[in-house]
């Protein structure tokens, strides 16, 4: 491949490109090889373009540097006005294969259920898909997946992420979902992906401590809607949250179909009533002014909207209507989503990734309504997004018996100065809190005081495998150590 063949609208290339052989593409300065593109990226802790030095060393046939950088190097160089868009595109042209019909689902809560979800119903369906998100691939085909997939990223880097799309479609799966993530919008990471169906979960509090306001972090989620999306493609879009108006006022003159699902009356897909049989829930369902009962292996109202976005998306994807009812049947939750346990003593425990004030609440309210007794164990990252601690606090406070304040990935933070930022918000009750720096006597305590049909969440990490305290990684999974505790408790 030459230069030449990576021409896009937002690169401008020497007169020679022609003549310039691109064997790689790389951003990382450890990665630099002969003959390679780098591309300089102003990051927020390092440039790179103080790297362009080493990269004329290494054997880089070219570099792509923001358009204002004054040239006093011999190689020429490919210039942009937003470099880390023109990554995106350059990844896209390289790494040339996707699947033919690509699902990106953003939101602050949901996004990895509903990628899960529709990958299920396109698979019981008989379609070669995959998803791609937090939790890594998941994939109908054995695909060869390299180091790149198994990412600790929402959204991956653009390279690695357009990568990892045409080892996808190589491997022949033709449909996929994909998380997108407001950090890797706003970074431009899915630029130059084909995406052809899009979908809105939520929106609420979260990475504020990134984005600085609410405005900014709106504005990258809908950037999805307003530049990602083909035109021609398919808006689903959850009504029921208070920004989808907005989101619709945004979109309305764009040449995109739009399906809604919620509770709402105006909801294309109107989801009617939500009921308990026994531990999962039922819903009733109106589209087209009609009714339908449908049943799940689910355990959370949240989830039946998670569940009803994938169906809705699987028949914009071509999936049969009545097929993708079908399917909702036999959806089963992702690890670390809501996953149940039984204790020894006949206590319920969910383990779920909810890290945010909305999703921590939605769970608490639910569960709270039982005739039962709610306990909680919860933490808050370090270096993250410090203003939703005293908002968890406060949730905490309200809807439980007990809450154990305990660590969660405190990174470079001072563990204890987070813990108390939990406590010493305004809480509505303070007696029902209790200190536990240490996750696992957490957890061993609170499984110790639940009694029979007493409910026991376990939140914020999820599927994480891992405790993060500062330089260190700490093997730990909440399911698997749950599941321990209580092997040893019932053979005592």
């Amino acid at each position: 491949m030459h230069l030449s063949d990576l021409n896009n609208p937002e690169i401008i290339l020497p007169k020679n490109a022609n003549e310039i052989p691109i064997k790689s593409i790389t951003s990382d300065s450890r990665k630099l090889t002969k003959d390679c593109m780098f591309v300089a990226i102003r990051g927020y802790q390092k440039d790179g373009h103080d790297f362009i030095d080493e990269a004329i060393s290494a054997g880089a046939s070219n570099i792509l540097v923001d358009y204002n950088y004054k040239n006093t190097k011999q190689l020429p160089l490919s210039k942009s006005k937003n470099v880390r868009r023109a990554l995106a595109l350059v990844a896209s042209i390289y790494f040339n294969k996707q699947p033919n019909i690509i699902t990106a689902v953003t939101g602050t809560n949901g996004k990895t259920s509903v990628c899960i979800f529709l990958k299920q119903i396109w698979n019981l369906n008989n379609f070669k898909s995959a998803s791609l998100g937090t939790l890594g691939l998941d994939a109908t085909e054995k695909i060869i997946t390299k180091e790149i997939i198994n990412e600790n990223l929402t959204t991956l880097d653009p390279l690695r992420l357009h990568e990892c799309i045409s080892i996808i479609k190589n491997n022949g799966v033709e449909r996929l979902a994909l998380e997108a993530s407001s950090h890797g919008l706003e970074q431009y990471r899915l630029d130059g992906v084909k995406v052809s169906l899009a979908c809105f979960t939520n929106l609420s509090h979260d990475h504020l401590d990134f984005h600085k306001s609410f405005a900014n972090y709106k504005k990258q989620k809908f950037r999805l809607f307003t530049e990602i999306l083909q035109d021609g493609g398919t808006a689903i879009i959850n009504i029921d949250d208070k920004n989808s108006k907005e989101l619709l006022s945004k979109i309305s003159k764009r040449n995109i179909n739009i399906i809604t699902f919620g509770k709402g009356s105006s909801a294309n897909w109107k989801i009617k009533r939500i009921y308990d049989t026994g531990d999962y829930k039922t819903f009733e369902l109106s589209i087209n002014k009609k009714n339908f009962i449908i049943p799940t292996a689910l355990n959370s109202n949240f989830q039946i909207y998670n569940a009803v976005a994938a169906a809705c998306i699987a028949v914009a994807s071509g999936i049969p209507f009545e097929h993708s009812l079908e399917s909702i049947k036999n959806l089963t939750s992702p690890r670390g989503r809501m996953q149940e346990l039984i204790s020894h003593n006949g206590s319920k425990i969910y383990i779920d990734f909810s890290h945010t004030p909305e999703a921590l609440e939605n769970i608490l309210k639910e569960k709270s309504k039982n005739n039962s007794k709610l306990f909680l164990v919860i933490g808050c990252g370090g270096n993250r997004d410090a203003q939703k601690r005293k908002i968890i606090g406060r949730i905490a406070s309200k809807y439980t018996d007990l809450t154990i304040i305990t660590d969660d990935n405190p990174r470079y933070e001072e563990p204890k100065k987070i813990r108390r930022e939990i406590i010493n918000g305004k809480l509505k009750n303070k007696d029902n809190l209790m200190e536990i720096a240490d996750r696992k006597k957490a957890i061993v305590k609170v499984l110790n005081l639940s009694q029979s049909n007493d409910i026991v969440i376990i939140a914020g990490k999820g599927h994480e495998e891992y405790q993060i305290y500062k330089n260190l990684k700490i093997p730990h999974d909440d399911f698997k150590f749950c599941q321990s505790v209580i092997q040893k408790m019932r053979s005592k």
